[in-house]
């Protein structure tokens, strides 16, 4: 198992309309065997704080023990204001929190382990994200300092954009060179399901 510094917490982000799924939660889609969102609290389970914020199906596969659910105020409005509603279950020593989206099927405890680097290599008041392969910022595949992202928390009004949280927050961009999967593949349309499936596949 990847070990991180304790004082980490990590919120999934499952809400959303899923459109491209016909209303299907792409956290609930299944690729390898699991549901999105089991890989991503299995990926995260070193953390000292696990919240899944969002509506789930009635028939959604039960949280494991010790994960904390809770819904963004008012429903449906966006997921910056669901982080803010996440981040009032993170306890107050874990000094940082990943704020995830909840379709990353291959986020992994090693993707974790390097965002984790580059923010002690940087500094305490420092960001880091994922980018993909053009470069693009995946600003929902990051770990973040707690304290810095509350005080933008509380400023957030309903249907901001997620980059709200992250203003006058320095951030180191990381890139994923290994061969496996990158961490923030998100499963955007019905294409990006097949290939994530594809993938897992090949990894059995």
């Amino acid at each position: 198992m990847v070990e991180h510094p304790s004082g980490f917490a990590a919120i999934v982000l499952v809400g959303g309309k899923a459109r491209r799924f016909a209303g299907c939660a792409k956290s609930e889609l299944v690729v390898g065997g699991k549901t999105i969102l089991q890989r991503m609290l299995s990926a995260s389970e070193t953390a000292a704080a696990r919240v899944v914020v969002g509506a789930r199906p009635a028939d959604a596969v039960p949280l494991p023990a010790g994960v904390l659910r809770v819904l963004e105020d008012p429903p449906g409005s966006g997921p910056a204001r669901a982080a803010r509603a996440g981040l009032a279950k993170v306890p107050d020593d874990c000094d940082r929190v990943a704020i995830l989206g909840g379709d990353l099927p291959f986020l992994s405890p090693e993707a974790l382990r390097l965002l984790h680097e580059h923010v002690d290599a940087a500094g305490p008041d420092t960001g880091a994200v994922f980018c993909d392969n053009a470069g693009r910022r995946q600003w929902l595949c990051g770990l973040w300092p707690t304290d810095r992202i509350r005080q933008n928390a509380a400023e957030i009004e309903p249907g901001a954009p997620a980059r709200h949280l992250f203003t006058g927050i320095d951030v180191e961009t990381v890139t994923w060179d290994d061969a496996s999967p990158p961490p923030w593949f998100d499963c955007d349309t019905p294409e990006d399901l097949d290939q994530a499936r594809t993938w897992a596949a090949d990894l059995k």
